[in-house]
């Protein structure tokens, strides 16, 4: 989990001379018509992409309401390669006779050169959860495995996590940097080792508790030493579900830091499992191999058991993080990088091998750690990627994925802030011919504040946005507060060209929101957004100097190297700007030039 720094951010202050603090008119927040947008893949009784339907072909509903479609596109995002053959396309028809009728495989289109990628493929190692092997083996093979990644029109992402979010390289069409990026980062994370070490020793202590117990004659199994056993499924549980918790706020930092970026997003992301019912495995440890209901007193504990294992269960996490990766157009491909795992082999760690956990519980332990992986794939529109040990395998299926996607927009007749809306889907009859859907089921609908916090988070991670305003980003200097501390003047400069202006009883005037947010380079750590509005123009407004509204803001941050974001927001038009940029505190000044 990441720390956020302990600082100050002072008020956001304009900065024209001897304006009196006077009551702002009122404004309407100007009414955002957004369009939500659900991607949809289409696949054939072989499973093969289906190109060319029509907008007419899907029958959408939202909550149970139908919805009119009122944007509606086939997706393409492969490039022109000269002279390469239009066989090696995934998804084009194979030969005659293949094809199954209208829209089936019929090809890829191309948009034409220059478009801006449709698609941003993001590779996130989530190195808590990935056994550092299974890590080794994946990017050892990922050069070849995404060599059909060469003929997208995209962009590409490296991400990783451990404690906190770290995107290693910001969107790139460079995938030979990707790749060496990825082949030079560490050999991953011991805690992942460790993780697999606490649960085989929790088995011990278990098999150890009941043999023990055997020993002596006053003590009866499963009944004298029953608390001490559950007590160490039920610490193995919450164990395993913080670790879950983590791994999933990582995941939401990752949707929330995409948001700011146009199109569709497939994160490809890289683990050994995420539990959807933490500590079954040794609930059903506990109740299969060590207390099996062989008498009345002991089958009694079993409902103890069970009580517990619900309360460990992940599903609306899961649901939640999906309902918000789909609001900001995330998919996520999930990939099992344990790849085929064994079961059954008898445990050689056990002295008595009775004790050694069985392969059907072996079979619990590798479905449930699957568990969390498919929920996620399913709930967003993707798949998950298991049972291989070879990288080719799986990211071909992701590449089939995300090269035949339709897009769907709507607008909602009513908006719910803060709500889970579901989403369904259906091919219209006559259309459908045994053809499977995959989309995005959910989705969170954010406010308006969420939104920008997000577009804002996005910024500092990746880099500004648009900046439709012209809006100018500079710090002053830097002031000494005590200890390692430092108060940051920066300065923000807003064209009056670029802001609207209402006649009210004062004069024309405008309304700006200003937000801001730092975010420390080498550890990631980051401040809460702070925002503040000013009305601009007429006599109790901002004036303008010099044709620029100035704004000087203050962030006390302790010495080290960060990213600033700032966002401006036109409250009349809706036209947004977002920056972003690098600065080292304490701000050194800059070098006096000869004879001055």
């Amino acid at each position: 989990m990441k720390k956020l720094l302990s600082l100050l951010v002072l008020s956001l202050l304009p900065l024209a001379a001897g304006l009196p603090a006077q009551q702002m008119e009122t404004f309407g927040e100007t009414v955002d018509v957004e369009v939500f947008e659900v991607n949809v893949v289409v696949t054939d009784r072989k499973g093969r992409p289906v190109h060319g339907l029509r907008q007419e072909d899907f029958e959408l509903v939202v909550d149970g309401q139908a919805v009119e479609v009122t944007n509606f596109f086939e997706s393409t995002v492969y490039l022109e390669v000269p002279g390469a053959p239009a066989a090696s396309l995934p998804g084009e028809s194979e030969g005659p006779g293949e094809s199954e009728g209208p829209g089936e495989s019929e090809g890829v289109k191309v948009e034409a050169p220059g478009a801006a990628p449709p698609l941003t493929v993001v590779l996130h190692l989530d190195d808590l959860n990935l056994y550092p092997p299974h890590r080794t083996r994946f990017l050892r093979r990922l050069e070849r495995a995404v060599e059909p990644w060469r003929r997208l029109r995209a962009r590409f992402m490296l991400t990783t996590f451990v404690d906190r979010l770290e995107v290693v390289m910001p969107p790139t069409s460079d995938l030979d940097a990707l790749l060496a990026e990825a082949a030079g980062r560490s050999k991953g994370q011991a805690r992942a080792i460790q993780v697999g070490r606490q649960r085989l020793t929790a088995i011990h202590r278990m098999a150890l508790s009941d043999e023990t117990c055997r020993k002596f004659r006053d003590c009866r199994p499963c009944i004298d030493n029953w608390a001490e056993l559950l007590g160490i499924a039920r610490n193995w549980a919450a164990a395993e579900s913080t670790r879950v918790a983590v791994a999933a706020d990582g995941l939401l930092d990752l949707t929330s830091t995409l948001s700011g970026i146009s199109g569709r997003k497939a994160v490809i992301y890289v683990s050994d499992g995420l539990s959807q019912r933490p500590g079954i495995s040794l609930f059903a440890y506990l109740t299969e191999q060590i207390c099996p209901a062989t008498t009345g007193e002991v089958a009694s504990k079993h409902s103890e058991v069970n009580a517990e294992m619900s309360s460990y269960d992940e599903s609306r996490r899961f649901n939640r993080l999906s309902a918000h990766a789909n609001a900001n157009q995330v998919t996520f491909y999930t990939l099992d990088a344990a790849g085929v795992r064994g079961g059954g082999t008898a445990d050689v760690s056990f002295a008595d091998l009775r004790y050694a956990p069985s392969g059907n519980n072996a079979s619990i332990h590798r479905m449930n750690a699957q568990g969390g992986l498919f929920l996620l794939a399913s709930e967003t529109g993707g798949k998950m990627l298991v049972n291989s040990n070879d990288a080719a395998e799986l990211l071909d299926d992701v590449t089939e994925h995300v090269t035949a996607s339709y897009s769907l927009g709507f607008v909602l007749s009513s908006r719910r802030p803060g709500e889970i809306r579901q989403v369904g889907l259906e091919l219209a009859p006559g259309v459908a011919k045994g053809r499977r859907l995959a989309y995005r089921r959910s989705f969170r609908d954010k406010t308006l504040d969420e939104r920008l916090a997000e577009r804002l988070l996005s910024a500092a991670y990746v880099g500004g946005g648009a900046n439709s305003l012209d809006v100018e980003l500079s710090f002053a200097g830097s002031r000494p507060l005590g200890g390692n501390v430092h108060a940051l003047d920066v300065e923000v400069v807003v064209p009056e060209s670029s802001i609207m202006a209402l006649p009210g009883r004062n004069g024309e005037s405008g309304l700006l929101r200003l937000w801001m947010l730092a975010v420390e380079q080498e550890k990631g750590a980051r401040t809460s957004v702070r925002q503040q509005q000013f009305q601009v123009g007429a006599a109790n407004g901002v004036l303008a100097v010099n044709g620029a509204y100035r704004f000087g803001v203050a962030l006390n941050l302790p010495e080290g190297s960060y990213h600033v974001a700032v966002g401006v927001r036109d409250r009349i038009t809706g036209v947004t700007s977002l920056l972003r940029q690098d600065v080292t505190v304490p701000l050194q000044p800059l070098p006096a030039e000869d004879g001055i």
